[in-house]
């Protein structure tokens, strides 16, 4: 008898993350249309943002809230998840880096979650905003590729500031920045960086010797920005 309560308590535990999972793993994938299904029809849901307190009565509702907050954003990067039971509640947790508007931002959110018959019948979420993190501006293409091997002319800039992070998460941060505007580019084209945060150098000289893109030069700008230049292999 012990034995199977057991093995109900993990078969419950198991749903629980599984239905977090698929709650982050549909933002992610811009399908917010997918969470009402982990939800009752008439779920009670209070938003709590950095500019109001809101209350919604209906799945459909959530679901345009959701659309409202992340159906312009691409370029999704899950930062950090957590999953897991709070009491008799739902907890989960998501902080993404993301792009709208050539524009990236940072967002927190924490959901807490009451469960009926396996779907969430009441939510309480806690939102940070969207925090601006850095920008990222396409340029002209370079007419003479073969003479930035001496004077560097970009084909994309990417441009960040670090403002009050330190090294480690304005490396979380800058290397996925740089990878999604990579995969946008031709092999042999080349990006420049800029950043405004001297420790930085470090993190893009060693991703450049991991990834196999070539680090082409690096300038000292204006007061601690530095400039980058690599080339997609």
């Amino acid at each position: 008898m012990i034995e199977l309560e057991m093995e109900d308590k993990r078969v419950e535990r198991l749903r629980l993350q599984r239905l977090g999972e698929d709650w982050i793993q549909s933002i992610m994938e811009g399908a917010p249309e997918r969470l009402e299904q982990f939800c009752r029809p008439e779920v009670v849901s209070r938003l709590l943002t950095p500019k109001r307190l809101v209350t919604l009565d209906h799945a459909m509702d959530l679901v345009t809230k959701y659309r409202g907050w992340f159906g312009e954003c691409t370029n999704f990067h899950l930062e950090a998840s957590r999953v897991g039971q709070v009491g008799e509640r739902l907890g989960i947790f998501y902080r993404l880096l993301l792009q709208e508007h050539g524009d990236w931002y940072t967002i927190e959110q924490q959901l807490y979650c009451t469960l009926k018959d396996g779907r969430v019948e009441q939510l309480h979420l806690l939102c940070s905003g969207f925090q601006l993190v850095g920008t990222s501006d396409e340029a002209v293409v370079m007419d003479t590729p073969g003479a930035v091997e001496q004077d560097p002319v970009r084909d994309e800039l990417l441009a960040f500031r670090s403002g009050e992070s330190d090294a480690g998460s304005t490396c979380a941060v800058l290397t996925p920045m740089i990878k999604s505007k990579l995969r946008e580019m031709q092999s042999g084209q080349v990006l420049e960086i800029r950043v405004d945060d001297p420790s930085a150098r470090g993190d893009i000289e060693a991703w450049s010797r991991l990834s196999g893109n070539t680090l082409l030069k690096v300038i000292d700008g204006e007061g601690q920005t530095l400039r980058f230049f690599v080339k997609k292999k």
